[in-house]
């Protein structure tokens, strides 16, 4: 073969190369763009956490193979590691449970190896959620210095951005800080979540700074008013909302202090708002996220008191629970009166 024969086939080649990149790379914007715009407001209005799941997991691998000819989509990817993150932490749900019905059972061994895939499912729901605030502050910047400029569907980015940083705090303390995530970013997203307007995000601010006076009592002013009160006014915002990711905080807050009663009050509050407020048209998702959240903590605590998980129709009763529409029971000593 001829040199000129061999310059005009390298030629040719590196042509038809340079095509398929821009078409690919074209093609990158448009999946972006189309996910941006309409998978994921879409995944936002259902209410199957599954395919919820599902989707997002699937699609990651697709939307970010195009990272390899264009920019990363920080957006995209904020939602699906926050939503695979969810997943992740469902299934260390579902280790617990076995961990208290096999201790319970006295099967250690059971117990043991439970507990260890608890632990492992924490540590993936940390990398993931750790992985969604990254995207954020690639998106938007780190929080708790400045506040950025955002417009209404910017914010929801960024109140779940700084949530999964709160979360994947978390989690990798459940997983016993295998994933090493700073654990600064907890104070920095109770910051930056201070930039959004409470009403129009839900009561998530509110119910944040609120979570931090409780938690950590020494970052907040003596003169401050009652944390408590504070949690239980976002917690009504969140149900006129119908967004009820505050109701999850108010609980979580609650039972990482050990306060069962507190925890048994807002699960009632929270059960009866499902039943007279509907979820948010368009983000239903996060609504049914949270209620989930919210019922394994019933779950866990019905499980640990009986054996098994909140009873189907039961949700924000419990065990110990005084049926006053029974009737009195009689007392002998009345009958030998």
């Amino acid at each position: 073969m001829s040199f000129l024969s061999r310059v005009l086939i390298t030629a040719m080649t590196l042509f038809t190369l340079s095509g398929c990149s821009i078409i690919y790379m074209q093609m990158g914007w448009v999946v972006y763009d189309l996910t941006d715009r309409h998978v994921t407001p879409y995944t936002m209005t259902i209410d199957d956490v599954g395919v919820a799941c599902s989707t997002t997991q699937g699609l990651q691998p697709l939307i970010n193979a195009f990272t390899r000819v264009t920019s990363t989509d920080d957006l995209a990817n904020l939602m699906m590691n926050m939503m695979a993150g969810a997943c992740a932490e469902e299934a260390a749900v579902e280790e617990s449970l076995a961990y208290i019905r096999a201790f319970k059972n006295q099967n250690i061994n059971e117990a043991k190896d439970a507990r260890v895939r608890e632990k492992r499912q924490y540590a993936i729901a940390a990398t993931r959620q750790y992985r969604a605030y990254q995207h954020m502050v690639d998106e938007f910047g780190e929080p708790g210095e400045k506040c950025p400029r955002l417009n209404h569907d910017e914010g929801v980015y960024w109140t779940l951005g700084n949530l999964a940083g709160l979360q994947s705090v978390l989690n990798d303390l459940k997983a016993q800080s295998v994933v090493n995530v700073p654990k600064d970013i907890a104070m920095k997203a109770v910051r930056g979540l201070q930039c959004l307007d409470n009403e129009e995000y839900w009561g998530v601010p509110a119910a944040a700074s609120a979570g931090l006076k409780i938690l950590m009592p020494d970052s907040s002013d003596e003169s401050a008013s009652d944390p408590w009160v504070e949690l239980e006014t976002a917690s009504r915002t969140a149900t006129e909302n119908g967004v009820r990711l505050a109701h999850a905080v108010e609980i979580l807050v609650a039972d990482g202090g050990g306060h069962t009663d507190r925890v048994k009050e807002a699960i009632r509050r929270h059960a009866a708002s499902l039943k007279t407020n509907p979820s948010h048209r368009d983000y239903r998702l996060l609504d049914v996220v949270a209620s989930r959240q919210i019922r394994a903590v019933s779950d866990r605590m019905w499980t640990d008191a009986t054996g098994s998980r909140t009873p189907v129709g039961e949700f924000g009763t419990f065990w110990d629970d005084v049926d006053e529409s029974a009737a009195p029971v009689m007392d002998i000593d009345d009958l030998l009166d």
